[in-house]
């Protein structure tokens, strides 16, 4: 409820503590992950059920063994615009203690639902922040971290599609003690 994460969180390295942000390497971990569909101009906290709910149905056992899986956080979100909208994916990670290798993984049995493994050997620029995310909220706070790593001498990649928003909290935790991230991908340093 004032923000403590009491599940599960992947591991990673610190290569850099900058002035408002952290450059990461996170470690090796799988995913289940969820891709659907909203309309342009939806604002990112519309329509998460959408993503949630079949997520959270799997770890639940609604899955090839009828396992259930721990929750971990943070919940990853991803957005790419498509015609006539924007495609969202949220993901779980699966928890790095239990599963380490694919096949550990049960499969789901909803087929919008799949188990991606990400080596994850890229560093990542990420700002951490709190309130509620939102597409004004996470604009805001990209565009703080670009600014950021351009003056450190950090090239981010560009692609829309390669921006993680990272959130820690259940939704009825209060916006002020939440804790969320936006983590790019660093294409070149200087």
């Amino acid at each position: 409820m004032f923000g403590g994460v009491s599940v599960e969180t992947p591991t990673y390295d610190v290569i850099a503590k900058k002035d408002g942000y952290e450059i990461r390497r996170y470690h090796k971990q799988f995913l289940a992950q969820n891709t659907y569909e909203v309309p342009t101009n939806t604002d990112f906290a519309s329509k998460s059920g959408t993503g949630f709910y079949p997520l959270f149905k799997f770890i639940s056992g609604n899955n090839n063994k009828q396992t259930k899986i721990s929750m971990t956080a943070p919940v990853i979100m991803q957005e790419t615009e498509i015609d006539g909208g924007v495609k969202r994916t949220m993901s779980f990670i699966m928890s790095p203690s239990t599963f380490t290798s694919s096949d550990q993984v049960p499969r789901a049995n909803d087929g919008n639902i799949q188990i991606v493994e990400q080596s994850n050997s890229r560093d990542m620029a990420c700002i951490t922040f709190n309130m509620s995310m939102s597409t004004e909220k996470n604009a805001e706070k990209e565009k703080e971290l670009r600014e950021a790593t351009h003056r450190d001498g950090i090239q981010l990649s560009s692609n829309k599609s390669d921006v993680l928003y990272l959130g820690y909290n259940p939704p009825y935790t209060i916006p002020y003690f939440r804790k969320n991230e936006i983590c790019i991908p660093i294409i070149n340093q200087q």
